[in-house]
């Protein structure tokens, strides 16, 4: 089995410089309380902690946290059961791991956008987070997006009566194409597995377009949200590999405009 994926170690992104916040001192001290909660360490970047498993494997894990946005009950509870699941499946561990959480913030109108990407290592089948077919290393992300005091689903930027699952496919071919000719790794455009055919939100290379951020000019799409451990169906076909496709392998950046007949206003409808 082929495995696609990218790994983004290095790309350590400060939380400071990721959310426009009014003081910096609320938002540390919030980032600090919390990562206490969490029974973590802060070291004014990170919460970090690391656990022993009972073979003597240990993990490391690094999370960033969001400033202001630890406050928000979903992601509270999103970054609680993140360090809960990670912590869980240290203890099972047989060789030293690792589990990494980064994060972005866009923002469109009074729209915000959380992207956080976990990045982890472990033995295959142990770790809670991966699938149950994902290599050692892997990639996830999740998404939260919130206007007017509530969170939105993808469905809620699209106009009444429209199917976002048809239309973006539909208007936001020419990008989503594209993202798929400069996935990793090199490959002849338009090959198996980078066919469209296979990353439309009914197929399981593409998430269901579960993770999505809503930027000021464009809709970016993280495919899959979470690793897959093959194509489904199981292409059997003679001679042609299998893939397994790590989150966020392909991201789709389609500008709004291309999505404005179908969009509502306050999101670049028109």
């Amino acid at each position: 089995m082929m495995r696609m994926g990218k790994r983004t170690w290095a790309a350590v992104l400060a939380a400071g410089s990721m959310l426009a916040v009014t003081t910096a001192p609320p938002a540390a001290a919030s980032a600090a309380s919390f990562c206490d909660e969490l029974a973590g360490q802060w070291d004014g970047q990170f919460c970090r902690t690391s656990v022993t498993s009972d073979r003597k494997a240990v993990r490391d894990i690094t999370m960033a946290l969001p400033g202001d946005l630890v406050d928000n009950p979903v992601i509270r509870q999103y970054l609680t059961n993140l360090m809960n699941n990670w912590r869980t499946a240290a203890q099972k561990m047989a060789a030293d791991s690792v589990g990494e959480q980064h994060f972005e913030v866009f923002h469109h109108g009074d729209a915000m956008t959380a992207v956080f990407h976990e990045m982890y290592s472990g033995t295959v089948g142990t770790d809670a987070l991966a699938h149950p077919n994902a290599p050692i290393f892997s990639d996830a992300y999740r998404t939260f997006t919130f206007a007017g005091g509530r969170q939105l689903q993808l469905a809620d930027l699209f106009k009444p009566g429209v199917d976002h699952r048809v239309e973006i496919p539909r208007l936001g071919e020419p990008f989503i194409v594209a993202a798929l000719d400069a996935a990793p790794p090199p490959h002849q455009p338009g090959t198996y597995p980078f066919t469209p055919d296979r990353w439309t939100p009914d197929q399981v290379y593409s998430g269901g377009y579960k993770a999505w951020a809503l930027t000021p000019d464009e809709l970016i799409l993280y495919m899959p949200d979470y690793p897959v451990g093959h194509d489904t169906p199981v292409d059997f076909t003679p001679g042609r590999m299998q893939w397994a496709m790590d989150g966020g392998t392909v991201q789709a950046h389609i500008p709004l405009a291309a999505l404005a007949p179908v969009l509502q206003p306050q999101f670049g409808g028109t």
